[in-house]
């Protein structure tokens, strides 16, 4: 059984004829719509409702934000009933990454190393990755045999300091420095 994965939060209505806006966690939102089995599940914050599957027939930019059409949902009310609810896939239905490119959820638990000059120690595993606009950035807690108890933040620069990524050994090594 494929993991669900959270694609967007339903986060409010937009106009009369069922259009709902969304907080989408994808690099482009138009590929909300280019999934053939999204369900739609209660949020964390929700008490009730059920979980279904549903069609993603539009997606727009609105504003600063990002609105989106459920096929079948064609009055403010239907989508009223919908905010709080989330959009989510199986992960079998995302395309493989490129070579050279990982989805987030893939580098979270990894070890992380450090070498500066001929100097290398594991300084933590990979918690989670920060979206800066400028670059992504890897939040590194500490962990049993790391070098301290400190927390990085190191941005993710493939061109630049990522020296390594392994999925299957479990590691991240970057070139960058490295403080005690």
């Amino acid at each position: 059984m494929a993991e669900l994965l959270t694609l967007a939060d339903i986060v409010g209505v937009y106009g009369i004829k069922g259009w709902v806006k969304v907080r989408v966690y994808l690099e482009s939102p138009q590929t909300l719509a280019s999934f053939e089995d999204v369900k739609l599940v209660p949020g964390p914050k929700l008490r009730a409702g059920k979980a279904k599957s549903v069609v993603v027939d539009a997606v727009r930019a609105q504003g600063k934000g990002t609105i989106a059409h459920i096929k079948g949902v064609d009055s403010r009310t239907e989508a009223e009933a919908l905010v709080g609810f989330v959009l989510q896939v199986a992960s079998d239905q995302l395309p493989m990454p490129e070579a050279g490119e990982y989805y987030w959820r893939d580098l979270v638990g990894l070890k992380v190393f450090c070498r500066e000059g001929e100097r290398v120690a594991f300084i933590g595993t990979v918690d989670h990755l920060l979206d800066t606009g400028a670059n992504d950035v890897v939040v590194v807690r500490p962990c049993e045999g790391s070098i301290d108890d400190a927390e990085r933040l190191i941005p993710w620069l493939p061109e630049g300091n990522v020296e390594l990524v392994d999925l299957a050994a479990g590691e991240l090594r970057f070139d960058w420095f490295i403080e005690e």
